[in-house]
């Protein structure tokens, strides 16, 4: 994604350049008054018009995979309710599948804590704050099955280093039919 990022940008300055090149060359020409005026007038219409669509495109393209849009699109959709408190998680459902929009609903029954989840190689995946008082949700949709841990990513006293607990998210089907989601993930670790 970066090496296109890259082109795209390499092309956009490229046009850039063509286009003070051609204005410089432009400038030193006399022309009336009316023909340069139309000539702006329609261009800067149909750049205009060209913006907007091309606007629309991007954010069409750059929006589609959202999950709070995924969660709202209707379907299925599991509800995680997590309270945290000082030194641990209360999680009500920690056995997932993939595939199926999650709404965590976090709070705090004491300081905030940072809820972070983390994939089986502990690369951080989502995260949200957890607040006394206060629900935030947040909305994520597990593509591969394994082991999370969750972490506090907020310091809140001198036992947060130990502030873990696991989720795990199995394929649909594989949670019911062998019936050990919990066992599972308890002997492997």
């Amino acid at each position: 994604m970066q090496e296109l990022a890259w082109y795209v940008t390499l092309v956009v300055v490229a046009v850039i350049i063509v286009i003070f090149l051609r204005v410089v060359a432009l400038s030193r020409t006399v022309v009336e008054h009316d023909t340069v005026q139309g000539t702006a007038s329609r261009l800067r219409v149909g750049l205009f018009w060209g913006l907007i669509i091309l606007g629309v495109i991007v954010a069409a393209f750059s929006l589609r995979g959202i999950p709070q849009l995924a969660a709202r699109a209707g379907g299925d959709v599991q509800v995680v309710n997590v309270d945290s408190m000082q030194w641990s998680w209360d999680i009500d459902e920690p056995e997932l599948v993939t595939g199926v929009p999650v709404e965590f609903r976090v709070s705090s029954s004491d300081v905030n804590h940072g809820f972070g989840i983390y994939d089986p190689e502990l690369r951080i995946v989502a995260q949200v704050q957890a607040m006394p008082g206060y629900v935030n949700v947040l909305r994520h949709t597990f593509d591969e099955p394994g082991e999370y841990q969750i972490m506090c990513l907020e310091y809140c006293g001198v036992n947060h280093h130990n502030m873990v607990d696991s989720i795990f998210v199995d394929l649909p089907g594989d949670a019911a039919a062998d019936g050990t989601g919990d066992d599972t993930g308890a002997d492997a670790s």
